[in-house]
Order: C-alpha cells, then structure tokens, then sequence
C-alpha cells in the first residue's frame, strides 16, 4: 500500500490562522485539515481541506469547492475523518484545550486513527486565560489522552513564556517537532503583537 503524506487536523479559528501562516508545513506536503462549526470562517484559509461540522455535533459535511463529496456517502462524522485519514501513516491533531469542539472531535479522531493503523500525535494549547468552565473542558481533554495513552504534547503560556510538557521521552519525528517549534515561535510573536 502506499502511504499518504502526514495529516494535520487543526481544530478551532485561532490555531487555524496560526498554522496558515507556516508555509514551510505545506513545502513538507502535510495534508492540512481545518475543523470548525463556522463555514464563513474555514472559508478564509486558502490552504488545506475543510471539515465543517455544526454545534451539536451531529452533522457533518467537507467543503466542496476543496474535495467535492456527496454527503450522503457518510452516515456520521467518524466515517469522514477515517476516509480523511486513510492511507496516512502519520496524523497529528492541534487544538485549543478548552475548546469544547475538541472535546468532542478528538476521541473520534483518536478511534478513527486506530482502526486505520496510522500513529497519531494530539498536541494541545493551554493559554491559561479561561473560566471555570473552561477549566472543566480543559481536564477532561488531559485525563482522555493519558487514561488512554495516546501520545499528547501539551503546550502552556506560564507567565511570558510557553513550555512544553509530554508523555514521552523525545518524538523521532521532524515534523511533529516542527509543528511543535514553528507554533511556539507564532504563538510568541502573536503575544508580542498584542502588547
């Protein structure tokens, strides 16, 4: 079988303008995927496929003007993200930590990665600036990727600096190393920006 380049699903508006911004991810042939419950917003990125998906999570379609798909072809969205990732051997998944879309996408994304014996990477964003509620959202996302062991970057704003935390030693690959570096440096200059 021959393997399709990495996918990179990144979930959420704020990180998806991030990562349009880091060309060299596209000179790598990286398949990106924006998910979001906007079509307005997703419509903005020039690059990559976009996978829009309603509030309550129950309906699904992928942005025809990128890859033209007959919605009836999926009964759910756990069958399009399989098709999205099909023949890949490397997935990575960039989200917020307390966007409650991730929530409930990356469990799917996770199963999905699984029946299709492709290895995924989950790396989460805690900028800290959020409310109980949030909070919430933000535990249950830690607790799912370490009860289940999947491998999980998690990368946190501490005073005027980001960290890295992982549950493993040391990646082996680039890319994931360069999505990790490239989104720190982005996500430092966007500080900067602000003040």
């Amino acid at each position: 079988m021959t393997y399709k380049h990495p996918v990179l699903f990144v979930l959420g508006n704020s990180l998806s303008v991030l990562i349009e911004k880091m060309p060299s991810l596209l000179e790598k042939d990286t398949q990106i995927v924006f998910v979001g419950t906007d079509e307005e917003e997703l419509k903005q990125y020039s690059s990559g496929k976009k996978l829009i998906v309603n509030e309550g999570i129950r309906d699904f379609y992928i942005d025809e003007t990128i890859l033209y798909l007959n919605q009836t072809e999926f009964d759910n969205l756990e069958k399009a993200i399989t098709y999205l990732i099909s023949g890949t051997k490397n997935l990575f998944v960039l989200f917020s930590l307390s966007d409650p879309l991730s929530l409930a996408i990356t469990p799917i994304l996770a199963q999905s990665a699984g029946r299709s014996d492709c290895d995924p990477s989950f790396i989460a964003v805690n900028m800290n600036n959020y409310d109980s509620h949030d909070e919430k959202i933000a535990n249950e996302n830690i607790n799912y990727f370490l009860k289940n062991r999947y491998r999980f970057y998690l990368i946190e704003k501490e005073i005027n600096n980001f960290s890295l935390q992982a549950n493993e030693e040391k990646s082996n690959s680039e890319l994931l190393d360069e999505i990790i570096n490239s989104l720190v440096k982005n996500l430092k200059q966007a500080e900067s920006n602000i003040k």
